[in-house]
């Protein structure tokens, strides 16, 4: 883990507020013009994250109301940034960008999450919980 501090990625506005000292994007101001190069991979290693926070849920996808994101809230980690699940979702379906810190993480780690033991995984848990739930 690098400072202690996570980043986070994916949280954007239309799926709940978060306590962020930057102001939530919206989604729909993240989509790149072009798909990834390194698509596969990169999905490959969002959906590898450590569970922090395990949800079961059902949304409709953001972009298109037909279709349904299925455990979308779970809060994953690499132990530098947290992310929910469906961002691997929006990535490949919509073009979503990943933010382009944590991209070159994912690429310059070769798209293989770090194992992370038991107290770093806590910790990591710990920040994901008071990202997510602050008002409850």
């Amino acid at each position: 883990m690098g400072d202690g501090q996570l980043k986070a990625a994916g949280m954007f506005r239309e799926f709940g507020p978060v306590r962020s000292a930057e102001p939530q994007e919206s989604i729909f101001d993240n989509v790149a013009e072009a798909e990834l190069p390194d698509l596969t991979q990169v999905v490959s290693y969002l959906n590898s994250g450590h569970v922090l926070i395990d949800v079961m849920d059902v949304a409709n996808d953001a972009f298109d109301s037909t279709r349904q994101v299925m455990n979308g809230s779970t809060v994953l980690t690499d132990g530098d940034w947290l992310w929910r699940k469906d961002l691997a979702y929006y990535v490949r379906r919509h073009r979503v960008a990943v933010p382009a810190d944590f991209l070159a993480l994912i690429r310059e780690r070769d798209y293989v999450v770090p194992s992370r033991d038991v107290p770093e995984l806590t910790a990591c848990s710990r920040q994901a919980r008071d990202l997510m739930f602050w008002n409850s």
